[in-house]
C-alpha cells in the first residue's frame, strides 16, 4: 500500500514537472534565477571597486544600476517568451498607452534628462555641502530624478534635478579652503587706518585663519551707512573648520574693537507721542 502511494506521488510529481517543462515555466524560473545571480555579482563587483578605490562618483553608481536594469529586462523578455507570451502585442498596447502616459509624465522626463546632465557634469558629489536657492545641506544621494540634501537640522529634503539645472547651485565644500567673510560697521569718528591695523592683527593671531601669497586678507570699504562706516572683511580658513573659525574670528574681532576703543554704532530710535493722548 505504501509503495503504491509513493509511486502515485512520484508519478504526479513527474507529470507536474513535464507540464511545467512543456509550458516553459521551468525556463521562466531559470532565466529569473540567472538574472538574480548575475545582478548580485555585478553589485558585489561595483561595491568592492568603490571601497578599494574610495570612488563615490555618481556615474559609477548609475552604471551599476543601468547594467542591473538591462540584465533584468533581457531576462524578463526571455522568460516571457519561454511561457509563450506575445511580446509584440504587449509592446503594441504599451505604445498606445505610452502616448497618453507621456503627456502626463513630462515633468518626470525633464527631471530624468536633467539628472543625466548633473551626473555627467559632476559639479558636486555625495558629502558636499551645497546651496540651491534658499535651501542648503549636505548631499546624501544623487539619483536620476532628484537629489537628497540633509539639512543642518537633520531633516531630509528632496530636490528635483530640473530645479538644479534651472537654478544656480553653490558648492561650498568643493575646495579644501574657504573664505571666512564678515561685515562690520564702525563709528564715523573712527580712524580707518587704525581699524585696518586692528583687523589685520586679529587675523594674524587667530589660529584657524591663514595668509599666504595666493590667499591674502580682504578688507574693503562697503558704503556710508546710516550710522556707520561699513567694511567687508574676508580671511581664509580650512573648509571643514569654517563655522567654528568664523565664530571665533567674530568674537576676537569684537573683543579687539572694545580694547582699542573702536565703537560699533547701532541705530537709536526716539519714539515721541503727542501730548494729551
Amino acid at each position: 500500500m505504501e509503495e503504491s502511494t509513493t509511486t502515485n506521488w512520484a508519478s504526479e510529481l513527474l507529470t507536474l514537472w513535464h507540464k511545467l517543462l512543456d509550458g516553459g515555466w521551468v525556463s521562466f524560473a531559470v532565466y529569473l534565477l540567472i538574472a538574480f545571480v548575475i545582478t548580485r555579482i555585478v553589485k558585489h563587483v561595483f561595491l568592492r571597486y568603490m571601497r578599494t578605490h574610495k570612488h563615490t562618483h555618481p556615474a559609477v553608481r548609475f552604471l551599476a544600476k543601468l547594467i542591473n536594469s538591462i540584465i533584468w529586462v533581457l531576462a524578463l523578455v526571455q522568460a516571457l517568451r519561454a511561457v509563450g507570451v506575445d511580446l509584440v502585442s504587449i509592446l503594441g498596447a504599451a505604445g498606445v498607452a505610452g502616448i497618453a502616459i507621456g503627456f502626463a509624465s513630462q515633468t518626470a522626463l525633464s527631471n530624468l534628462i536633467s539628472g543625466f546632465f548633473l551626473i555627467s557634469e559632476s559639479s558636486f558629489k555625495i558629502g558636499d555641502y551645497v546651496r540651491v536657492d534658499t535651501l542648503e545641506g549636505t548631499v546624501e544621494s544623487i539619483n536620476l530624478l532628484s537629489i537628497y540634501l540633509r539639512q543642518p537640522d537633520h531633516s531630509l529634503i528632496r530636490i528635483p534635478c530640473e530645479t538644479l539645472i534651472k537654478n544656480p547651485v553653490v558648492n561650498m565644500t568643493n575646495d579644501k579652503i574657504r573664505r571666512c567673510d564678515l561685515d562690520v560697521g564702525v563709528d564715523y569718528s573712527s580712524d580707518l587706518a587704525h581699524v585696518r591695523q586692528v583687523i589685520e592683527r586679529v587675523v594674524t593671531e587667530q589660529p584657524g585663519l591663514f595668509v599666504d601669497d595666493k590667499h591674502s586678507t580682504t578688507i574693503q570699504f562697503s558704503c556710508f551707512g546710516d550710522s556707520s562706516l561699513n567694511l567687508h572683511i574676508g580671511a581664509w580658513c580650512q573648509t571643514q573648520e569654517y563655522h567654528a573659525v568664523r565664530y571665533a574670528f567674530a568674537t576676537a574681532l569684537l573683543h579687539a574693537f572694545v580694547e582699542e576703543n573702536i565703537s560699533i554704532p547701532f541705530p537709536i530710535r526716539d519714539v515721541r507721542l503727542p501730548k494729551g493722548r
